[in-house]
């Protein structure tokens, strides 16, 4: 890639309205690929996803291959964009971009996934200036949006929409972005975008009435079929909206509180990879959930901080030192003790052991 080509990013949840701003991003002149290129049409978007083939393709194979899927709730292990298993994709990526995008000064893409998959995008396109968009849209109509295609409950769309946002907002970290509030978008689409085009050095046509009518063809108010206030949120989980909140305070400055957006960040995405580890089994795939077995097979940094494996050691440790080792009896073994779960002598044991083992035996999300 040239390094004076400019790529913008468009990030956001499923049924944020990413599509909508793709496209208005596309009339200020942003390439987006041929029409052969981006997918139609569909009843539950029908003025269009603008969104190409080959890149959901990709991101779809890798979250699989990562043991993931769009819907998933669950961070990713750090580090897996490190990974030999993800170097293909890597190359294929580049491939694609150079393939489609090397003759183009300013370009952009917009594909959900990309919110769990950015580090990827953000070594291929080493040279590449490449910016963010993230689209902002509250949890709860992204929640019944949801609902009304996929048949999601409303806790795992929060956790969804939380997953997306936070682990984007992570890995952004140090490129240049702007926010903008779908709601606001809608309300009056020509302020909004303007700040958003001057903050990412997207031109603004000569043309404004063609810009106009343009805008206007696709902009109505059927675009949004669920209208929240911050009011309703009142039972969405606490983490959720203060994200939520935070991303309404930044889409509002015309510039971004850095400081105060990273603090934020990184300390919801602390908690948030701590308290996932927990749950890791009950939040990965039932179809692809693979365990952390899985994880460490393909290179992959288990989904386990060390500071909350070593706790977890010394608990199994001072519980032994209290309770001791019962003694076996010969007519009624009982349950397997702890310190005995991962004998080779106890074959009880060994069963329970696989069970736990085997993420085909439990069903995830």
């Amino acid at each position: 890639m040239p390094n004076h080509s400019t790529a913008i990013c468009i990030l956001g949840m499923h049924r944020s309205g990413t599509s909508a701003i793709t496209r208005a991003v596309n009339l200020l002149g942003v390439y987006l690929g041929e029409r052969g290129d981006l997918g139609e049409a569909g009843p539950d978007n029908p003025e269009g996803f603008w969104e190409r083939r080959d890149i959901i393709d990709l991101q779809a194979r890798l979250l699989v291959r990562l043991h993931r899927t769009w819907d998933s709730a669950a961070p990713l292990p750090e580090q897996w964009h490190t990974s030999d298993k993800v170097l293909p994709f890597k190359e294929e990526l580049k491939r694609l971009v150079a393939a489609n995008f090397a003759s183009h000064s300013i370009w952009a893409w917009k594909d959900p996934r990309t919110c769990l998959l950015l580090p990827l995008w953000k070594e291929a396109l080493a040279g590449t200036n490449l910016r963010c968009l993230f689209v902002v849209r509250s949890p709860l109509d992204v929640a019944n949006s949801l609902n009304k295609r996929d048949p999601i409950a409303l806790g795992k769309a929060f956790g969804v929409w939380f997953n997306h946002y936070l682990t984007a907002l992570k890995d952004a970290a140090g490129l240049s972005s702007a926010f903008l509030s779908y709601d606001n978008f809608l309300a009056s689409w020509e302020p909004e975008l303007r700040r958003c085009a001057a903050s990412l050095g997207i031109g603004w046509p000569q043309d404004e009435r063609r810009l106009r009518d343009e805008m206007s063809s696709f902009i109505r108010p059927n675009l949004r079929h669920s209208h929240s206030t911050l009011d309703g949120l009142r039972g969405v989980p606490h983490p959720v909206r203060e994200l939520y909140e935070l991303l309404l305070e930044v889409s509002a400055q015309p510039a971004v509180p850095e400081a105060r957006l990273r603090e934020t960040v990184d300390r919801l995405f602390r908690d948030f990879y701590g308290y996932a580890s927990f749950f890791q089994g009950g939040l990965d795939s039932p179809a692809l959930g693979q365990s952390n077995l899985s994880n460490a097979e393909d290179g992959l940094t288990p989904l386990r901080p060390p500071l909350l494996k070593r706790t977890l050691q010394r608990w199994k440790k001072s519980f032994r030192k209290r309770v001791g080792r019962p003694k076996s009896r010969s007519r009624s073994p009982g349950p397997a003790p702890l310190a005995d779960q991962d004998s080779e002598h106890s074959a009880q044991s060994r069963s329970r052991g696989q069970a736990r083992k085997n993420p085909q035996s439990r069903r995830g999300d």
